[in-house]
Formats: structure tokens, C-alpha cells, sequence
């Protein structure tokens, strides 16, 4: 008996084995499940951050383009400010265009992220549900074989003698030869 009152785990040896496998399965499931959420958590926050650097590039954009006006307006000396402008508008298109690109690609990550934790719930799930089953299947025999040993150790009262009506001793009662009682 334990020190500190009742175990968990079952008397019978061999089920209080499997019982902390199971256990240790069930650990081991929710450490993999946890570890898919700080991925998928990761991966969410990567792709927030893309969108917001993609707003940020087309803002950059907007104010290239109105910089270019700008520049085209003032044309003593608009020719190098506006060139200037066209290179920045350029170079904030190819930069929007490869955030966009870079928010598609963790989207995609996100969107597998997403559908590896769904299967890997509907995994546990199915896995906790089997464990469950197989522990309860490994009680149920567990009862029945202390049911039948209990009923074994049980004495058998027919095969002593009995004392009759007039204070005889009587044989016990058996069955006529050739009938199994």
C-alpha cells in the first residue's frame, strides 16, 4: 500500500505497466500537440508581421509615385529628383512585390501548419480513445479473473455429510450414476 494514499496505477503488475505507457504515450502526444500549436502560433504571427510589411510597402509605393509628380512639376531641376523617384518607385514595387510573395509563401506554411494540427488533434483524439478502450477491456478481464478465482476459493458444501430427520448421519446427496449433476 502506498505511503501516501491510493495509487493510480492498477495492483496487477503487468496492467500497471501498460497503464503508465499509456501514460507516457498520452504525455508524449501532448507535448507533440503543444509543440504544433507554438509552431502554428509562430508561423501567425511571421504571417501578421508580412502583412503589415506589405502595407507598409505599398505606402512606401503611394508616396514614391507623389514624389514622382512632384518631381516631373519642377522641371529646371526636376530631371535628376525625378529619376530619382522613378528608381525609389521601382525599387519599392520589386520590395512589395517580394513581400507579397514572401506573405504567399508563409500562407502557405500557415494553411499546412493549420492542417497538420487539425490531424494531429483528430490523431490524439483517435489515440486517447483507443487507450481508453484498452484500458478498460484490460479492467474488465482483470474483474472477471478476480470474479473467478474468488468463486473458486469458495468451499464447496455438498460433499459433506449431513445429519437427517432422526438424528442420523446421511451421505450427501449425489446424483444417480451416468447423470452429471
Amino acid at each position: 500500500m502506498p505511503l501516501f494514499g491510493k495509487s493510480k496505477y492498477s495492483e496487477n503488475a503487468e496492467i500497471r505497466e501498460v497503464e503508465k505507457r499509456v501514460a507516457k504515450e498520452a504525455r508524449t502526444d501532448q507535448k507533440s500537440l503543444d509543440s504544433a500549436i507554438s509552431d502554428f502560433s509562430k508561423a501567425e504571427d511571421a504571417h501578421t508581421k508580412s502583412i503589415k510589411a506589405i502595407d507598409d510597402a505599398r505606402h512606401a509605393l503611394d508616396k514614391a509615385v507623389k514624389k514622382e509628380h512632384q518631381a516631373a512639376l519642377a522641371l529646371d531641376d526636376a530631371k535628376h529628383k525625378h529619376d530619382v523617384a522613378v528608381t525609389e518607385g521601382h525599387n519599392a514595387e520589386k520590395t512589395m512585390q517580394m513581400k507579397q510573395d514572401h506573405a504567399n509563401r508563409l500562407e502557405q506554411g500557415l494553411d499546412q501548419k493549420r492542417q497538420r494540427l487539425e490531424d494531429m488533434r483528430e490523431q490524439k483524439s483517435h489515440k486517447d480513445h483507443q487507450r481508453e478502450s484498452q484500458l478498460s477491456e484490460m479492467h474488465a478481464r482483470e474483474a472477471a479473473a478476480a470474479e473467478a478465482r474468488a468463486s473458486i476459493s469458495e468451499p464447496q458444501s455438498p460433499t459433506t455429510a449431513t445429519i437427517g430427520d432422526k438424528g442420523t448421519a446421511q451421505a450427501p446427496a449425489t446424483a444417480p450414476s451416468g447423470v452429471k449433476a
